[in-house]
């Protein structure tokens, strides 16, 4: 329980940080994930999906943690598996390139969540 309840914090306050980037100085946000600070609209939704995806899954990795139940943390994993799956899709599909940084940065986050979750799973 120790591990899974080590990784739940840490992957937790990492994705809080992100989420409070996106709060507080959104242009950096984007700037840090190598994408164009929008305009308009645009910026809009930039700002709270990004929020919304990092400050959500944050949480689901604090209720594991508060209730040991791993269903939390696994869909957090499956998150940011999905991300990492369409991050490849968009690149192969769309001609976009591919994210390296963030698609090494969506699967250590799913690995370290579904272990977690395994662990807590198996208490």
């Amino acid at each position: 329980m120790k591990i899974a309840n080590i990784l739940s914090v840490i992957l937790g306050t990492v994705l809080l940080l992100l989420a409070l980037q996106w709060i507080f100085i959104p242009a950096s946000a984007a700037e840090s994930l190598g994408m164009a600070y929008l305009d308009g609209e645009g910026r809009n939704t930039q700002i709270r999906d990004f929020t919304a995806f990092f400050l959500a899954t944050s949480i689901m990795c604090y209720l594991s943690f508060a209730t040991k139940k791993y269903e939390y943390i696994f869909v957090c994993g499956l998150v940011y598996m999905l991300a990492a799956t369409f991050n490849i899709l968009a690149s192969i599909n769309h001609e976009a390139p591919l994210a390296l940084s963030s698609l090494i940065s969506e699967i250590v986050f799913a690995s370290m969540a579904w272990i977690a979750s395994y662990k807590y799973k198996n208490l």
